[in-house]
């Protein structure tokens, strides 16, 4: 099999934490990542291991050079991979994220034995597929990035260049 350059590079790590101001701070303080976006998600119908569902979370983004780090705190009132995660005893890194085709990431990583585990549509239309993770990294996650959420990853990595450190969360 051939490496899938189609993927293009990583574009995301992300964390399950459980106070996502607090955890904001932190990487403004220690890494100097920031400012940070927080956000509440709300997907109704998303498919989680053949069961539609709700995905609810608290989630914030930040950049850090070309890559973007993204804190999820888990809303544990629904089934999520996020709760799944937690209640196999995970915490810290959770998923890697490319922004690519997600119709093609799906055949191919289910072709070497990913298996999906969430998948939906977000309010503005962006299609994101989490598979089953390999090497150490827990899950995977695809993003359709056109439209809406491109835009608003653009608006991430600009403000990172011109942060001046003071206020770790964009209200």
């Amino acid at each position: 099999m051939t490496h899938p350059t189609w993927l293009g590079p990583i574009r995301q790590s992300a964390f399950i934490v459980s106070d996502i101001e607090a955890t904001a701070r932190e990487w403004a303080r220690v890494h100097g990542v920031g400012p940070w976006f927080l956000f509440d998600v709300s997907i109704d119908g998303t498919n989680y291991r053949g069961d539609t569902v709700p995905m609810r979370s608290r989630m914030g983004l930040a950049q850090s050079g070309t890559q973007q780090i993204e804190l999820i705190e888990p809303d544990l009132s629904v089934p999520s991979l996020y709760r799944e995660f937690l209640e196999a005893g995970g915490t810290g890194m959770h998923h890697v994220c490319y922004w690519a085709d997600v119709a093609r990431a799906r055949d191919h990583f289910v072709s070497t034995g990913a298996e999906v585990v969430q998948e939906g549509v977000t309010a503005n239309g962006n299609e994101f597929l989490y598979v089953t993770g390999s090497c150490g990294v827990p899950y995977v996650e695809f993003v359709d990035p056109a439209g809406g959420m491109l835009t608003f990853f653009n608006r991430i990595a600009a403000a990172a260049e011109t942060w001046d450190g003071v206020d770790a969360i964009v209200r």
